[in-house]
């Protein structure tokens, strides 16, 4: 019995005296480069940081998350550190820093080391997984797809969501509204979102993954990996058929296509990255904009004002053809859509790495005016749901749902951001306010009021996107 005390006596001992090493090492190079650390987080484990951990799993799972992280922020300010299960992390809602991780130092900071070991069997090396020369191929092979005049089908979004985003990715449907939904498309959805959950969970961690039963989900992966072959087999088809066409008709076969996986495979021929690519952008658009269509509708149902108002407008335009064009001719529809995504922003924070030793600009020292040093390694929270009800930027009414605000104010740089920024910026932000637009005009265009089913708050329900837990129960007449 001694002996094993002995070695865990001698077990601690070392392992304090690494983290007393790697503190002094951070303390000499943050003083060399004139820099402070943030305030810390007050840890009960200030070693492994497990009771951030714990206590993060718990908010996400009893969905408080959000304010969790309001709690946090408003604690110990707009910048802090901590530790999660034993990996550094800074957190900061400071638009000048956001500014040097997402833009001006874009290269210091990355997501493959955290994503990409947790999330490989599921979906490999992709736009979502990887920094550097693959991730700009990656981003090469969706750009073209993103064109205004291909990305949006907007009498297509009349099936319903769900479908129009399948259709845009696969080339079909998978007819969820309709009834005919087939078995195996039904057993993909099932299994994609078991996949995508379970990434979710091995992200989350980190050098811990393996604590994370892989036999089910791995079978998930398999699932969503054959239903996504067989399309990729027919993007492979309509590749060798288009290449065997003159150029000239080649071009107008370019110009009519839809369909973001045809478009990938006129890039590439490697079924195993239009396999990843695909899937990634799936996990992109799940439920996005069908989120912030319910969020719009959730508060309009509770502002009859605004409703009237936007109903008036609506009315206004007449039975012209809602193309783009007539969708931004109605003034207060895109304040709404701006203030639906200020205060329930889809995807309400954001993660990186440090991939090497680099700086923060501001939220150091006792004043939080400091430069912050940042070591290698060292992970990066933000949140956009705390930065985008900050007194200091929105006013004294930045929890209020005021759509005026956008007719009279302009926020600075990194100060509104629903869609992300800088060169990872969302490639669908246009085809998701589009398709919003249409889709709540349509609505107002067919009623004429609406009436809220729920008393209780927005709640929200954290995985990769932020929705509503409680639904958006709402009646039309």
């Amino acid at each position: 019995m001694m002996h094993y005390l002995q070695i865990a006596v001698g077990v601690a001992s070392l392992a304090l005296t690494y983290l007393l090493f790697r503190r002094w090492q951070y303390d000499s190079a943050s003083k060399s480069k004139g820099c402070s650390p943030p305030k810390p987080y007050p840890h009960k484990d200030p070693i492994l940081g497990i009771d951030l951990f714990l206590s993060t799993g718990k908010a996400i799972q009893e969905h408080t998350y959000l304010q969790e992280l309001t709690r946090r922020y408003n604690t110990l300010g707009n910048t802090f550190r901590s530790k999660s299960l034993g990996a550094e992390s800074v957190a900061t809602i400071e638009p000048e820093n956001l500014q040097a991780v997402f833009s001006t130092n874009f290269n210091d900071w990355g997501v493959e080391p955290v994503r990409l070991p947790a999330q490989a069997p599921f979906c490999g090396k992709g736009f979502i997984t990887t920094d550097g020369p693959v991730w700009e191929h990656s981003r090469g092979l969706l750009r073209p797809s993103f064109n205004k005049s291909k990305a949006v089908d907007l009498a297509a979004l009349e099936n319903g969501y769900l479908d129009t985003s399948t259709q845009f990715l696969f080339g079909e449907p998978v007819n969820s509204l309709s009834g005919n939904i087939s078995k195996e498309a039904e057993a993909f959805l099932k299994a994609f979102d078991h996949a995508m959950l379970g990434s979710g969970i091995r992200i989350a961690l980190g050098p811990f993954k393996v604590l994370f039963p892989t036999s089910q989900w791995r079978k998930s992966c398999e699932t969503t990996h054959k239903f996504a072959e067989k399309y990729v087999a027919k993007a492979l088809e309509y590749r060798a058929s288009l290449m065997s066409e003159p150029s000239k008709e080649r071009d107008a076969v370019n110009a009519k296509r839809m369909n973001l996986l045809q478009g990938m495979a006129e890039q590439t021929d490697d079924p195993f990255t239009l396999r990843n690519e695909i899937l990634q952008a799936l996990m992109a658009a799940q439920e996005t904009t069908a989120s912030l269509i319910c969020n719009v509708f959730f508060l309009l149902s509770r502002h009859k004002p605004v409703w009237r108002k936007l109903h008036q407008e609506v009315v206004a335009i007449g039975d012209c053809e809602l193309n783009a064009e007539a969708l931004q001719s109605i003034p207060l529809l895109r304040n709404v859509l701006n203030e639906a995504l200020r205060l329930y922003p889809v995807f309400p924070q954001m993660n990186r790495i440090a991939l090497k030793d680099t700086t923060l600009p501001t939220g150091g020292g006792p004043t939080g005016t400091k430069p912050i040093f940042v070591p290698k390694g060292t992970n990066f929270d933000t949140s956009w749901y705390n930065l985008h009800r900050l007194p200091s930027i929105w006013g004294v009414d930045a929890d209020e749902f005021k759509p005026e605000r956008w007719d009279y104010f302009k926020p600075g740089p990194w100060q509104f951001v629903p869609f992300g920024g800088g060169p990872r910026g969302c490639l669908g932000r246009t085809k998701a306010l589009t398709e919003a637009s249409y889709v709540t005009v349509r609505i107002l265009q067919e009623f004429s009021n609406i009436e809220s089913r729920d008393d209780r708050d927005w709640t929200g329900q954290v995985q990769l996107t932020a929705k509503n837990a409680n639904g958006c129960k709402i009646a039309l007449t």
